[in-house]
């Protein structure tokens, strides 16, 4: 019998998900200990893999459907967030935040980046990318603290649709962006033909969340239905990648129309689903983290575009959120706090990455895509250390954090930093438990 421990690209693929899923779970718990987000443990398990030849591109291009899931499923779980309760009597105010913090982000960070790179099709790709915020980790800190009040009401609201305007922008970049290297489409019919797959996307991700909310209403135990959701979750991000759509906005609307929709008592196996789902995203960033090319990531274009990508984009968040919520007359401690809560990225801005690395690999510019992959990478893992200590820092200040019972008293914590574990508070019917789903 020959043991081929020498060739690790020879490895059954079976050996290398379960390889990538145990790995990910010990670096996640060391980086739990440590009070550091999850992902970063995921993505340093893929990295190590992906260094010793083990995952290499023959197999992340074979893995490349677990990817699209991953993706599927962190919008779906998006879509759950969005509640429509929140939009009544605030619209205006939550929406005026939204587009200010989301569209002075893509503004500058495309400004700065194409200051190194002089190319404002690339420049417009980390921009639109720049977008995106994570909720996961936020979500941890007011899960953990228990936050109430109406900095945490107003950033439920920006976390939730924040991700939805990076999709949209990331969309249209991606397209500005590829026709120059494919150069067989006219800018205006690319931008059009991606509006129209965002709208078709949307159409498909409603008809599945109708179809859902109609069959687990009119069922007493919605147990039997695990199976059912998931199933469809699969068959809709597979029908969304064969229609060329956007598989991740097909599942975000998905996801809020079951969550808005299905009766509330028929509600709580999404926490079951949640956990069935955890190896597959676990999965995804152990890919993210294999891709990582080491020589290329600590390159000084990198590095200086990471470094005009994370100031360019703390800058933003925390200008365009305060500029928004001036001008709407929001509270003056959420108005001067908010931003502070907006730093984190990952899952959506790392997902979004791999797709553009895909795009420009079809166009013929597979050293652009690696570029825009490896720089998102690494501000993904400066913010996700970054953002939790920040969105803690403004909730605390904004005197939102629960009391605690000291010696028989009740007083606020002036000066803890959480670790972000599991959250204490599983009741909130307005967020969900997103650590290792939805980062």
């Amino acid at each position: 019998m020959q043991i081929p421990l020498t060739d690790p690209s020879s490895f059954e693929p079976l050996l290398i998900i379960g390889l990538g899923i145990v790995l990910a779970f010990g670096g996640a718990t060391l980086m739990k200990r440590a009070g550091i987000p999850q992902i970063l443990g995921f993505m340093l398990a893929g990295l190590f893999l992906g260094t010793l030849g083990v995952i290499n591109d023959d197999i992340r291009s074979a893995m490349f459907p677990i990817v699209n899931l991953a993706l599927g499923m962190i919008g779906y779980n998006i879509g759950l967030e969005i509640r429509k309760d929140v939009f009544r009597g605030r619209t205006r105010q939550m929406g005026t935040i939204l587009v200010f913090e989301s569209i002075l982000t893509f503004v500058i960070v495309t400004f700065l980046t194409n200051l190194i790179i002089a190319n404002i099709h690339i420049a417009v790709v980390f921009g639109a990318l720049a977008s995106a915020t994570d909720p996961a980790s936020t979500v941890m800190v007011i899960w953990e603290r228990h936050t109430k009040g109406t900095l945490t009401e107003t950033l439920m609201f920006v976390l939730a649709l924040d991700d939805v305007v990076a999709i949209l922008l990331a969309s249209v970049a991606i397209s500005f962006a590829t026709i120059t290297y494919s150069g067989s489409v006219l800018l205006t019919e690319a931008i059009l033909a991606t509006l129209l797959e965002l709208g078709a996307s949307s159409l498909l991700g409603g008809i599945f969340g109708a179809g859902m909310v109609y069959f687990i209403n009119r069922e007493d135990d919605r147990r039997e239905l695990l199976e059912f959701e998931l199933g469809l979750i699969i068959l809709l991000v597979g029908l969304a990648a064969w229609l060329h759509m956007s598989a991740i906005l097909a599942c975000m609307v998905f996801g809020f129309v079951v969550g808005n929709y299905v009766q509330k008592e028929k509600d709580p196996v999404c926490h079951t689903l949640k956990v069935v789902m955890s190896p597959v995203v676990m999965l995804f960033f152990v890919m993210v983290g294999a891709s990582i090319n080491l020589s290329n990531a600590l390159s000084l274009t990198v590095i200086l575009l990471a470094i005009l990508y994370v100031g360019g984009r703390s800058l933003a968040k925390y200008t365009g959120a305060y500029a928004g919520a001036k001008i709407t007359k929001t509270p003056p401690l959420t108005t001067k706090y908010l931003g502070l809560c907006l730093m984190s990225q990952a899952g959506v801005a790392v997902g979004l990455s791999l797709l553009v690395e895909e795009s420009f690999v079809a166009a013929g510019a597979a050293d652009i895509g690696m570029l825009i992959l490896d720089v998102t990478i690494l501000t993904t893992m400066i913010l996700q250390i970054i953002g939790p200590i920040a969105a803690s820092e403004g909730l605390r200040r904004a005197g939102e954090f629960a009391p605690v019972c000291v010696e028989g008293r009740s007083s606020t914590p002036v000066a803890t930093v959480p670790l972000h574990g599991e959250p204490t508070n599983k009741s909130s019917p307005e967020v969900y438990d997103d650590e290792s789903i939805s980062p």
